[in-house]
């Protein structure tokens, strides 16, 4: 077993992060001890290999939790593990050095990394920073061009994952009988179901709005009459295809070809003019989640616009979604869940996420930029930073959401083969560590067929 020396610090932020990439990333045993010394230490019982490593977030947090001076100082240092002999799978030869030095120092049986793998990760991890940086967007978000990541041009980098593989290599060259734990890569397909139904079809104004944009913005006269003409003949008795709707079982039918299971997350309690007014209590709603269930899929909760920092909405929208499944007698063995918008308040809602028994959310990635917000595609345990311990709750980091690419109001890359590189480039990114692609893609974004070109090799 691995004994493992911590130096007199953030003694709870120090014993998690062990227990993250030792236990549930690498699946080593290890014993947990305390030192004087500054480094880090990991020896074993019976030889005399010993492997010590950079601390310095955890000094300069004890000092100033929270605060400017414990971030990062820009621009970063690089390091090239390979001219120090250490073989690794990188994404490049060169990465960056978030807290430490570059370098690794070998005397005989005892190595030394100069830089902070443990606290590094621990930052990425926690989201620390966002407690820190108070840059907001419009949405009251923590935006990517705010974060160290973007700025330090590794946020397209599961940069903890790089940092594992540094730290497996020294461990591995040290202990070569020892075994890590062994991932495989998987795609976990999500939809955010915003829209369940069109509402053009049932809203007089959403109808209005609708063929509005159709003449003034997509210059298609042909398709606001057809939006008028469904949306009378629905009112007179006639019914017409439901594309929202239609989209939900055609993702579940070609998923389900290739082995996926998809997770819905719907909006059961309007709290903002940007959530949906869906009646949950409709029986085409209640057709939707059993069908859904019955073939073998998720349903879980996606928070409305004021939510993410507010307990009363988030309890309701909660007890709509349990009474509901109730009700129809549909079980789940986990309930997750991902917020609207991808509002997060790093202080109040995972919180309110764990005091709701969920057992994991997904909400983790930057809606401006894809990419790699936690610096990993694994699920992982999260860390409360106000109250200094560790979550019960998982976090299964969003990696890629189809508006976030092709949306001018993000990058902006449309339907060319530019967005369609750069999905695979992450997705690819995210397997090379045979990590989880998380793909988040709406209902209602089926607008033309090279949305569906796109989705059909991305869930593959």
């Amino acid at each position: 077993m691995l004994k493992v020396f911590t130096p007199n610090c953030c003694k709870n932020e120090q014993r998690y992060i062990l227990d993250i990439i030792l236990g549930e990333f690498l699946g080593l045993n290890f014993e947990f001890v305390k030192h004087d010394e500054l480094n880090i230490k990991i020896t074993r019982s019976g030889d005399d290999g010993c492997l010590t490593l950079n601390a310095e977030f955890f000094h300069k947090a004890e000092l100033a939790w929270l605060k400017p001076e414990s971030m990062p100082v820009l621009p970063l240092l690089n390091w090239k593990p390979h001219e120090d002999g250490i073989q690794a799978t990188l994404i490049e030869q060169s990465i960056p050095v978030l807290y430490g030095q570059p370098g690794l120092v070998k005397t005989d049986k005892h190595w030394h990394l100069n830089i902070d793998i443990f606290g590094s990760i621990f930052f990425m991890l926690s989201r620390y920073e966002e407690l820190v940086t108070t840059d907001r967007d419009d949405h009251e978000r923590f935006p990517a061009w705010a974060s160290v990541a973007y700025k330090a041009n590794f946020l397209d980098r599961p940069i903890v994952n790089e940092y594992l593989e540094i730290l497996w290599s020294c461990i591995h060259s040290i202990w070569p009988d020892l075994e890590r734990k062994e991932y495989k890569a998987k795609n976990f397909i999500t939809c955010d179901v915003d829209l369940p139904f069109n509402p053009s079809l049932y809203d007089f104004k959403k109808m209005i709005f609708q063929a509005g944009r159709q003449v003034l913005i997509e210059y298609a006269p042909h398709k606001a009459l057809s939006t008028l003409f469904k949306f009378v003949g629905n009112k007179i008795g006639f019914s017409f295809k439901d594309e929202f709707r239609e989209n939900i079982s055609w993702m579940m039918d070609i998923n389900e070809k290739v082995g996926n299971k998809i997770a819905f997350y719907f909006i059961t309690h309007k709290t903002s003019y940007l959530d949906s007014n869906e009646n949950f209590d409709e029986l085409k709603i209640r057709k939707l989640f059993k069908e859904i269930h019955q073939r073998g899929h998720e349903i879980g909760l996606h928070p409305g616009y004021n939510c993410y920092n507010d307990q009363a909405n988030f309890k309701k929208t909660v007890e709509v979604l349990r009474r509901v499944l109730k009700e129809e007698e549909i079980k789940q063995d986990i309930l997750g869940g991902r917020m609207h918008f991808l509002r997060w308040d790093n202080s109040k809602t995972p919180q309110l996420f764990e005091d709701n028994g969920f057992v994991y959310d997904s909400t983790l990635m930057y809606s401006d930029k894809i990419g790699f917000r936690c610096g990993t595609s694994y699920e992982f345990t999260m860390y409360d930073l106000i109250n200094r311990k560790a979550f019960k709750l998982k976090q299964r980091p969003l990696i890629a959401m189809e508006c976030s690419v092709i949306a001018s109001r993000y990058e902006g890359l449309g339907y060319t083969k530019e967005s369609m590189m750069r999905f695979n480039k992450i997705k690819k990114r995210s397997h090379t560590y045979n990590g989880t692609f998380t793909l988040l893609w709406h209902n209602n974004h089926f607008t033309n067929m090279k949305d569906k070109i796109f989705y059909e090799e991305l869930i593959n």
